[in-house]
């Protein structure tokens, strides 16, 4: 590949001629600008100067790593390794053990011990006293406990004052093994506290447990995608839904094959073109459900290098590349109460597969508000899909629709998605409630700084699944 020095990238730095340095690689990101997620602001920051710290703080995903491919025009001479600054690790003291219930525990064995060693003792002493001897086992027994350590009062009372027989070898001995017996029970209650385990469960009395085991989610289960490796897929139907707009519908293996792909995921699709090899990612409107079809609702537009080079001109039987599943979400049932979102053009395919899968959903109640922005009313897609969902479930799916060139008599909004209408349209800012953004980058951008005077948590360069406004 052509080789270059920093002198070199230094001279392309501006919004029509914008080339940047990663990790020792040089990229011309001129025609990139217009489809970065981030803005195109963020590229001109960084335009002719080496953006490799910028690029891994950030943290981009294996998405972008292939985006960058497509755009990538040579070396840098005598590049620099990077190198990530060492993160500081904080060490914590480590408190102390406790002793003090360890301590509690052994002087109260020493106890019990002692008592039984001590009764042991008396009860030999009676056996062997003489017959009219002056040993008095009552006054022996309670004047050797008055002596003994501290714990011996868990003696009961009864055992020295117990009336014992005088005379005789055989009722010494009776005696004897008597009070042995009883101090030994009393040792073991004793050691059996000290040794049990108060857990939590012990507390509670048994219970049956439900033989009904929950159902799998459908959603979640593998299929024929691979994340890792490329898979080929036929073209078995393609249809026009809108300018420029298709639904490409693939075939899978088997007619009851599933994709294999977690609501919230996309796939991606690789092809050489002029040479080149391009690879982008797309949310299917299909999703497991459909078995033995993945379904793909693209919008290829003239200058596009896979759009429009590649997809606009594929026929029916023509195979293409496939893999995933991919992306930062991965949509649980009832993950929040309430979700807001903001669509525009072709940025309903992800917004369409949550929909689906919520309003289907058995146990899902989530409230779904759909603001989705197009240029004229022909440009809505999936229209009748999605008002189908919003007459069958209106207290959980509602739609509301803006266009730029409205058609006289509309009855929804005009112009751009503004705070106000985000304030009228979507829910209200709160822990149970997510807002979601697919479209343009200058639409997301927008809608992310009118959501933060709205009172809602601002996301990272880097979406998670976790945050109040996630962008697809």
């Amino acid at each position: 590949m052509p080789e270059f020095t920093v002198e070199d990238v230094a001279l392309h730095k501006s919004r029509d001629d914008l080339w940047v340095i990663i990790h020792g690689k040089v990229y011309d990101l001129t025609q990139y600008l217009r489809d970065h997620p981030g803005g195109a602001d963020v590229l001109i920051d960084v335009a002719g100067t080496d953006a490799t710290a910028a690029y891994e703080d950030v943290g981009h995903s294996e998405d972008a790593d292939e985006i960058m491919q497509t755009y990538l025009i040579g070396t840098v001479k005598d590049a620099q390794q990077f190198v990530r600054k060492a993160a500081v690790r904080v060490i914590q003291a480590v408190p102390p053990p406790v002793v003090a219930t360890a301590a509690k525990s052994s002087s109260r064995t020493r106890a019990v011990v002692t008592t039984g060693s001590a009764a042991g003792l008396l009860s030999l002493l009676y056996c062997l006293r003489p017959r009219n001897g002056s040993l008095q086992p009552q006054n022996t027994i309670r004047e050797a406990f008055a002596r003994l350590p501290r714990g011996t009062h868990l003696l009961p009372a009864a055992i020295t004052n117990l009336r014992l027989p005088h005379g005789g070898f055989v009722n010494g001995f009776a005696a004897a093994a008597l009070i042995s017996a009883t101090i030994g029970t009393i040792a073991a209650v004793q050691l059996s506290k000290l040794t049990q385990i108060d857990s939590g469960f012990a507390k509670y009395p048994p219970h049956m447990k439900s033989r009904r085991l929950p159902k799998p989610d459908p959603h979640n289960i593998p299929g024929f995608l691979v994340p890792k490796d490329y898979k080929t897929l036929p073209l078995v139907q393609k249809d026009v839904l809108a300018p420029n707009v298709y639904r490409f519908v693939f075939q899978l293996p088997n007619a009851t094959d599933i994709i294999g792909l977690p609501i919230g995921q996309h796939v991606a699709i690789k092809a050489i073109v002029n040479g080149q090899t391009v690879s982008r990612s797309y949310t299917p409107t299909s999703n497991n459900l459909d078995r033995g079809r993945l379904e793909l609702v693209i919008k290829c537009y003239p200058d596009g290098l896979l759009t429009g080079q590649y997809l606009a001109n594929l026929q029916v039987g023509e195979e293409v590349l496939f893999r995933g599943p991919k992306g930062a979400m991965k949509y649980k049932p009832n993950m929040c109460k309430r979700i807001g979102m903001i669509a525009g053009g072709t940025g309903i395919t992800p917004m369409y597969q949550l929909i689906r899968a919520i309003c289907e959903g058995d146990t899902d109640t989530t409230e779904i508000s759909l603001v989705y922005a197009n240029r004229g009313e022909e440009d809505i897609l999936l229209r009748v899909e999605l008002e189908a969902f919003a007459r069958k479930y209106p207290k959980q799916f509602r739609v509301y629709y803006m266009l730029d060139n409205p058609p006289k008599g509309w009855k929804y909004g005009k112009g751009y998605v503004t705070p106000q209408i985000m304030e009228a349209y979507l829910p209200k800012s709160a822990a149970d409630t997510k807002i979601m953004l697919c479209g343009p980058p200058g639409m997301v951008n927008a809608a992310k700084k009118g959501l933060g005077g709205l009172g809602f948590e601002m996301p990272g360069a880097v979406a998670k699944v976790g945050d109040r406004i996630f962008c697809f």
